[in-house]
């Protein structure tokens, strides 16, 4: 959402809260449909046929969520990692990190990204002045921008309901951030709402982040929701033909039955005619194959059109090496590589904000955002032989740190290089003392 800064010169009252929020409000059908596709209600499962008595199987396939599990487990399926030089110390922010499993939180952003086109979260200070991290939604919050091209962050709310003991909604709670305090407002609506709290909050600016999708803000399957419509119509209208072929009508000829007559002729399956008598059904000709050709043809556009692969395909169950593998996921690896840049810049942000909250609360040594390095590490198949044999080749040309960083089981490279530097430490330390041991005991063996 973008606003005319000056809109804001006279701080944030509950008048500008109010209209921010309808406004907000105006675009919820779109998220709301996002996620009725994503928890599978389809335009499917709302379709009405006017013939008494017609089949009207509704068969969903939820392209949708396979859609956003995959793309989102194939970014973040694996933590995001973080280090910097010795120069720094990041290991603060990086418990604080950890206490409150900021991977699940990447996750729930990343996974609100890949359907609504972005993520947002808003960073608080809990009951024990620590950092927090909240994955907010669509449904109630937001972040206003300036309209300059600068799109300065001017604001971050987050409003939601609160419930009395019967379970009633009694009223409305607002949090709105700017980049000095957070306001906290209550009402019994919008256009009621009365400030009750106010306090500084430490992070630097404004305390909201915006995890984007896409450039276009787009959600992974937005643009595939006709074809997967057509895929479910199709699916459905196979069973309903199906059904109305075992539910077909008889054609008697040269046969005159009464009602009687017709329902022995269901119940006994016995029917008798003169020799020019004749009965069959009338059906539709089912020509499967075409069907069949109809339904592969939509899924591998689906596919196709997503840059989401079928991994479930047999091409991908074959032993290959994993040069092979990335070439059969290139395009994916394409679409994964934009969405890594745009999320990196919402985690850079967070970073900034950990950092100034300890800085100004903690005394802790400033870190520049930039000296911190950031690492994904895809959520793939790995072949450990092939990696080890990287691994040796490469010993004594790359440092053991990067080298370590390529093996999957290996969480933190730069704990594990300081291991493994120590435990050779003590091996050789070990082997000279050996060494020793067996030259004195060599030369008193000599003496006798």
């Amino acid at each position: 959402m973008y606003i005319d800064a000056d809109i804001l010169k006279d701080g944030i009252t509950p008048d500008i809260l109010k209209r921010l929020i309808e406004q907000h409000s105006q675009g919820l059908d779109r998220y709301r449909r996002l996620k009725d596709y994503y928890y599978g209600v389809h335009n499917i499962s709302r379709r009405t046929k006017d013939g008494e008595g017609a089949a009207n199987v509704k068969v969903t396939a939820n392209w949708c969520k396979y859609i956003t599990t995959v793309a989102a487990s194939y970014l973040l399926g694996n933590p995001v990692t973080y280090d910097t030089n010795d120069k720094y110390d990041i290991t603060r922010v990086l418990d604080c990190y950890r206490e409150q499993h900021i991977s699940s939180i990447d996750t729930q952003l990343e996974k609100e990204a890949s359907i609504c086109g972005a993520g947002i979260e808003m960073i608080y200070a809990d009951e024990n002045g620590n950092p927090r991290s909240f994955a907010a939604t669509h449904d109630n919050a937001f972040v206003v921008y300036d309209d300059t091209v600068a799109h300065n962050k001017l604001l971050g709310v987050h409003f939601y309901p609160q419930f009395d003991i019967n379970g009633q909604a009694s009223g409305i709670n607002v949090i709105a951030a700017d980049k000095e305090r957070v306001y906290t407002y209550f009402g019994y609506d919008t256009s009621a709402l009365a400030l009750t709290d106010t306090q500084e909050h430490y992070f630097g600016d404004v305390p909201f982040v915006e995890y984007l999708n896409n450039d276009e803000k787009q959600g992974d399957f937005e643009q595939q929701i006709s074809l997967i419509d057509a895929y479910n119509t199709l699916m459905s209208d196979r069973i309903n033909d199906k059904v109305q072929f075992v539910d077909s009508f008889l054609l008697l000829l040269g046969i005159d039955i009464d009602s009687e007559q017709a329902r022995k002729l269901m119940r006994e399956k016995i029917l008798m005619g003169d020799l020019d008598a004749e009965a069959k059904y009338l059906s539709k000709v089912l020509s499967e194959s075409d069907v069949e050709v109809l339904r592969k043809s939509i899924k591998d556009d689906i596919h196709q059109t997503s840059m989401v692969p079928d991994l479930s395909d047999e091409k991908f169950g074959n032993n290959t090496s994993g040069v092979a593998i990335k070439y059969k996921l290139l395009v994916f690896e394409q679409l994964t590589l934009g969405k890594e840049r745009l999320f990196e810049q919402g985690l850079r942000e967070r970073f900034k904000m950990y950092m100034h909250f300890f800085e100004v609360k903690a005394n802790m040594q400033s870190v520049p955002v930039y000296e911190v390095d950031i690492h994904f590490k895809r959520n793939l198949p790995a072949n450990e032989l092939e990696l080890s044999q990287i691994v040796g080749n490469l010993h004594g040309t790359v440092s053991t740190e990067t080298l370590l960083g390529i093996l999957p089981f290996v969480c933190d490279a730069k704990e594990e290089a300081k291991l493994a530097a120590e435990e050779k430490a003590a091996s050789e330390k070990s082997a000279i003392l050996t060494q020793r041991e067996l030259m004195r005991y060599g030369d008193d063996n000599a003496a006798e």
